[in-house]
């Protein structure tokens, strides 16, 4: 009797999986076969010429085609919705700005989207700028797709201040070994002080050059190594942002694609254990810079660092001290992020108490940069761009160290050592 009852059990059982493979076999093709929609050329039916209006109804329709079972998780939301939309008559056509925001089913979709997080969980807001055109009777196709910070490019105002490109020279620093060089509008790197110099194919106008045309030869001093075993920079253009290199000493160079998107603010470079770590500007907005970071072993394919719930605006450091382990500095703020962004954590770090109570206050309130010299890590504390507190003559800097990465105590007051502009 027992086997009687266990057979159509078994049997029943078999059948379940059995449906349920097929069902996850079916899935991963359909979803296999998805491929998002683009913006640019896409259509829409509205009776209104008001681009509000036509915006709306488009918006609706195109969020409402990345729900369901269909989409794959990576791109799939559970709900979008506008939160402003804005008229802008800088140029000769109007354009219209759509600010919104997004609940997505994963964390990719904020990559995927071009999103920026929250800090509410799955919760991202978005910009698009948004130029139409009219097909047909109560037709109207998207023509232009901006982010805000192309659209500024684009305007009179903008173009009036880029058509007096200003260069900042900076003297040569002969104090280092290895390190950069720009003159004649040419980026070099040397290794040995200076007697010889290999030049950086079209370094000058990918590295220097920033997003008003301007240039500016002065190079933050982690956004770019400079070493015998390797040699890097960040740079821009039309294509996207790329990683410049060299692993002979500037005998032969490459290029590496990281991403289409991106612009120059502040830029960060780390290389440790043959990984090499990104984070550069990729979105602006109300005059916020927001950052996204990438990382690459074999300095061909390059994976989104997600940084969890941690604020990726106005960074003024990053930093990474080995392959797993990376800060990010906002100000004053500091957080060390593990596991490649996977946890990270806040961490607090002393006032310079022997500096600041002689001064009666305390004028060091932006991390500029780390190094580490015989296993210890070191950071320097500066006084951001309003700092004018003054000492022998240079502007004042503190100088912190951590032996555990975790724990850092105040070392000295310092001489900020940034080159002397010339002429």
């Amino acid at each position: 009797m027992k086997n009687r009852v266990g057979k159509p059990i078994l049997s029943g059982t078999v059948i379940f999986l059995a449906a349920l493979f097929l069902a996850a076999v079916f899935r991963e093709f359909v979803w296999s076969l998805f491929s998002p929609a683009a913006i640019v050329g896409d259509t829409v039916v509205c009776a209104s010429d008001d681009l509000e209006t036509i915006s709306r109804k488009w918006f609706d329709e195109y969020f409402s085609d990345l729900k369901g079972w269909t989409v794959p998780y990576n791109y799939r939301i559970e709900k979008a919705e506008i939160a402003s939309a804005e008229i802008l008559t800088d140029l000769e056509e109007p354009y219209i700005q759509l600010d919104y925001q997004v609940y997505g089913a994963s964390d990719a979709v904020m990559h995927n989207s071009e999103l920026m997080w929250t800090g509410e969980r799955r919760a991202y807001t978005g910009q698009m700028v948004l130029r139409w055109e009219q097909t047909g009777r109560n037709t109207w196709r998207i023509a232009e797709k901006l982010r805000p910070v192309q659209y500024q490019i684009m305007t009179p105002q903008y173009q009036e201040e880029a058509s007096m490109p200003q260069t900042q020279h900076f003297k040569f620093q002969s104090d280092k070994e290895m390190t950069y060089y720009v003159q004649d509008e040419t980026l070099y790197v040397t290794y040995d002080a200076g007697e010889t110099f290999s030049e950086v194919p079209q370094g000058y106008e990918k590295v220097c050059k920033e997003t008003n045309n301007t240039y500016d030869e002065l190079l933050g001093e982690n956004s770019y190594i400079v070493t015998e075993e390797f040699t890097g920079f960040i740079g821009y253009t039309d294509q996207g942002t790329e990683l410049i290199y060299s692993e002979d000493q500037g005998e032969t160079w490459q290029e590496s694609l990281i991403t289409e998107s991106g612009y120059k603010a502040n830029t960060f470079l780390s290389r440790q254990n043959g990984v090499c770590y990104v984070t550069f500007a990729v979105d602006r907005a109300l005059g916020n810079d927001y950052y996204g970071s990438w990382w690459s072993e074999d300095l061909n394919t390059w994976t989104y660092i997600t940084a969890g719930d941690m604020p990726l605006s106005n960074l003024t450091c990053v930093y990474w001290a080995s392959d797993e382990t990376g800060y990010y500095a906002k100000g004053e703020i500091l957080y060390r992020i593990t596991n490649r962004g996977e946890t990270f954590e806040e961490i607090a770090w002393p006032e310079a108490v022997e500096v600041t109570e002689s001064l009666g206050f305390n004028p060091f309130d932006s991390i500029d940069r780390f190094y580490e010299e015989d296993g210890v890590l070191y950071m320097v504390v500066g006084q951001g761009d309003d700092g004018d507190y003054v000492k022998d003559g240079k502007l004042s800097e503190t100088l912190y160290q951590s032996a555990d990465g975790m724990n850092f105590t105040f070392v000295r007051e310092i001489a900020d050592d940034t080159p002397e502009e010339a002429g």
